[in-house]
């Protein structure tokens, strides 16, 4: 599409039944904002020093040097969780179902299957589900109030 964009080049490698070793396609990076933002991690690859081809092993040493990722560190290990690299994925996950992006897809961008997914990714945080139950309240009142109304109006014509 001409916008430059993130590829993974080498698929996940994974057991199949039987043993049997299947590896997942490559497949374009999609970014996500996370509160509003997507921090331009492309535009900025230059600027932060990465190589141009990056491994979960060396984004995780290249992370630990940089100062904002310690702070990071610690303000979560200070709330008892645990931030690593591969909260990235996690955050991918929520985010893109926040964005009510569907299952399927968020699957196949991250690169494994629905089992997988299901398994090992969390798809919500508790605000998302305190959100959705306001919402769905919300719009309960509404529907009663509706009816209400229409009711009134019928009451009015009889």
């Amino acid at each position: 599409e001409g916008n430059p964009q993130l590829w993974v080049r080498k698929g996940k490698t994974y057991n199949k039944s039987g043993g049997v070793k299947e590896e997942t396609e490559p497949r374009w990076l999609h970014a996500i904002p996370v509160n509003g933002q997507t921090f331009d991690l492309l535009e900025k690859w230059d600027e932060l020093e990465w190589p141009p081809t990056i491994s979960g092993k060396s984004l995780g040493a290249k992370l630990r040097l940089i100062p904002y990722w310690q702070e990071l560190k610690a303000k979560y290990e200070a709330q008892g969780e645990w931030l690593r690299p591969y909260s990235f994925r996690d955050t991918f996950s929520v985010r893109s179902h926040d964005l009510e992006i569907e299952t399927t897809l968020v699957c196949a961008a991250m690169g494994h299957s629905m089992e997988v997914h299901r398994r090992s990714y969390r798809t919500h945080e508790a605000k998302t589900i305190r959100k959705a139950y306001e919402r769905a309240s919300e719009n309960r009142q509404a529907s009663r109030s509706k009816r209400q109304q229409q009711s009134a109006e019928l009451e009015e014509l009889v």
